[in-house]
């Protein structure tokens, strides 16, 4: 049962130290005096704040209107009506957050959830709810339509103190088909007919017959039909179409393998190769135009002295060697050739020039000889020679242990060994069949 927790302030002034009692009454429940123990010494309680006292009592059922009345004892005028203060309050509902939790609104269904379900059936409508513990008896409450022109009441009897659910079917005749569930009317024994009803429900299953097909449904979907095999007959005619396409390609030009610009597509990164000539013979252009071939058909990038000559003398040849040595995938010596009329004078002017630079050749024949003692760097390094005259090339002794290409002649393997070199770099497993033409104004 809720009660009332009513609190009052004492005036500050000289009469508080007559005061002996406060007298507080309700109309329907009577009066109760609150007798102060001692005589108040002061005025004001510490730090100058009123007195202040309160009382819990008066039961307070909800919806209902109170008048509260309070007075002091002894009255200020002897033998006169007492000065007093009045208050009227009005109780709200259950519903409300102070009165919910009262024992009086929980034996009226404040804290129950009923948690209805509903499944509709072919001439059957089931109901399936939990009961309260403080109500005994339900009603189903059921309407012909949304508007609820002839209404019907179901009475549910249960037994007093059952937690488990509430299962009732409720049978229907053909006249009944349409019912439908209105709500659910609990009568606890606090409301009685007054009790609150529920509404909300959540349909579970609804298990009416599903209408046969008609006729006309197959002529609306004859329009999609003919959609899907005009689709189908377009893609198998594309696919006809590229077909012969690719026939007409092959019959016409042979294998791709034959065409003489044919390169593999790929999107690796390109190769490195850091390019090693003699400069005691006559082979700067010579360079120069491999270095183009390597560039421009086998798509590498390029490092020669010949075009960083400033790097070199900022750093030094040894530090710009150990420079590329980390920086190149693959290192080719151009070995020398054999002196021959091709040395013109212009060559021999370069040569002249040149003697007393440092040969970038022998530099780096003993900077990477070390190398050469592991088989796993030995694949690093190739030779290539030019000379058709002598087809055996002038090797050092140290690069006979590396492989050796003569072009023209070995041009298809020193390309498919740069292409292996490229793909293992990227652990790629697919091989390459290539072929290259070289462009007429190239001389080698």
């Amino acid at each position: 049962m809720c009660n009332f927790n009513i609190t009052w302030i004492l005036n500050a002034d000289a009469s508080i130290k007559y005061l002996k009692a406060t007298k507080i009454c309700e109309f329907n429940q009577g009066c109760i005096r609150c007798d102060y123990s001692e005589a108040f010494q002061r005025q004001t309680m510490s730090e100058h704040q009123k007195w202040q006292f309160n009382f819990v009592g008066f039961s307070v059922e909800e919806n209902t209107n109170y008048f509260i009345d309070a007075y002091n004892l002894p009255p200020a005028n002897i033998d006169e009506d007492h000065s007093k203060i009045q208050k009227q309050l009005t109780s709200p509902d259950c519903e409300d957050n102070s009165l919910k939790y009262c024992q009086n609104c929980i034996e009226k269904g404040s804290l129950w959830d009923p948690n209805i379900t509903i499944c509709n059936r072919k001439f059957e409508l089931e109901v399936n709810f939990t009961p309260s513990n403080f109500c005994s008896k339900y009603k189903i409450h059921l309407c012909d339509s949304h508007k609820c022109d002839n209404s019907i009441l179901h009475v549910v009897p249960t037994t007093k103190g059952n937690s488990i659910r509430v299962s009732e079917k409720i049978r229907m005749n053909d006249q009944e088909r349409n019912v439908i569930f209105k709500e659910l009317i609990p009568y606890f024994p606090g409301c009685q007919n007054d009790c609150k009803r529920y509404s909300y429900y959540q349909t579970v299953c609804n298990e009416e017959p599903i209408p046969e097909p008609k006729a006309t449904a197959s002529i609306v979907n004859k329009p999609d039909m003919k959609k899907t095999y005009a689709g189908i007959s377009i893609t198998l005619l594309l696919i006809v179409c590229i077909v012969a396409a690719v026939l007409y390609f092959k019959s016409k030009h042979g294998l791709a393998r034959n065409l003489a610009h044919f390169y593999p597509i790929t999107a690796q990164k390109p190769i490195t190769i850091l390019v090693v000539y003699s400069q005691e013979a006559c082979l700067q252009h010579t360079v120069l135009n491999f270095a183009d071939f390597l560039q421009e058909y086998c798509h590498c990038n390029v490092i020669i002295d010949l075009w960083q000559k400033r790097r070199i003398a900022e750093i030094g040849p040894v530090q710009w060697l150990a420079t590329q040595k980390g920086i190149a995938d693959k290192v080719i010596f151009l070995c020398p050739t054999y002196s021959s009329a091709l040395c013109d004078s212009t060559c021999k002017s370069i040569i002249e020039n040149q003697k007393n630079s440092e040969c970038m050749f022998t530099l780096a024949l003993h900077f990477f000889c070390s190398d050469w003692k592991m088989d796993s760097s030995l694949c690093k390094y190739m030779v290539v020679s030019f000379n058709e005259t002598h087809p055996d090339p002038v090797l050092p002794s140290p690069l006979s242990i590396c492989p050796n290409y003569f072009l023209m002649k070995d041009i298809d393997s020193f390309c498919r060994d740069l292409s292996f070199s490229q793909s293992q770099r990227y652990k790629a497993a697919k091989k390459w069949t290539w072929k290259f033409k070289i462009r007429p104004g190239l001389q080698l």
